[in-house]
């Protein structure tokens, strides 16, 4: 628990960072999405599909809740490996889904209304997000520590004192993917039944 709590305290910055990148997405989302329509569109259509695949199901309630939480408990788990490529993919992941929900909010707003934004996002979004935006922090660190790595190469003392912290880093993910995967059901659970109910009042 000790470590836990130490890479927690170690992971400050890019908790921040990966937040800051994530409302940086969201404000281009928003207000400048005509300059990504084609990524937006390609993304949607992706959505379009999934929805749909649930639609024609038995129960489409446990159906979207099975869905939505392997979608985004696989995506954030499998991003926190990617971050070994330098934290390029985190941060990527983090712009693209800040853009996504960006436009999906200012399109519904201004279709709908603003409180209809509320009920649709607020419920499940404020654990998802979170979640998602704690996963990719992960993966940005774990890109900072292989960059530090490779750059402790030539020095015997800072190539033990990163393995050390990278062995404390990789100790820490079991417990830190317990915790993703734990907020995401919850998550699921919620959009699938109170966000769903209330999107379907109108």
């Amino acid at each position: 628990m000790s470590n836990l709590m130490r890479q927690f305290q170690l992971m400050k910055h890019y908790f921040i960072a990966s937040a800051l990148v994530f409302i940086v997405g969201m404000v281009l989302g928003t207000w400048y999405s005509s300059q990504f329509q084609a990524f937006i569109e390609m993304q949607l259509k992706g959505l379009e599909q999934l929805t749909q695949s649930i639609s024609d199901k038995a129960n489409p309630q446990w159906s979207m809740f099975w869905l939505i939480f392997w979608n985004n408990a696989w995506k954030s788990i499998v991003i926190i490996g990617m971050g070994a490529f330098f934290g390029v993919l985190p941060l990527f992941f983090l712009l693209s889904n800040g853009l996504l929900l960006g436009y999906v909010m200012a399109v519904s707003a201004e279709k709908q209304s603003v409180l209809y934004v509320i009920k649709a996002i607020l419920p499940h979004g404020i654990i998802e997000i979170p979640a998602v935006v704690f996963a990719c922090a992960f993966g940005l660190r774990l890109g900072v520590l292989v960059l530090k790595s490779f750059s402790a190469l030539l020095s015997q003392e800072r190539s033990q004192k990163y393995r050390d912290e990278f062995r404390g880093f990789i100790k820490a993910l079991g417990p830190v993917i317990i915790i993703i995967v734990v907020s995401l059901t919850a998550a699921a659970i919620i959009e699938s039944t109170l966000t769903y109910w209330l999107v379907k009042q109108g």
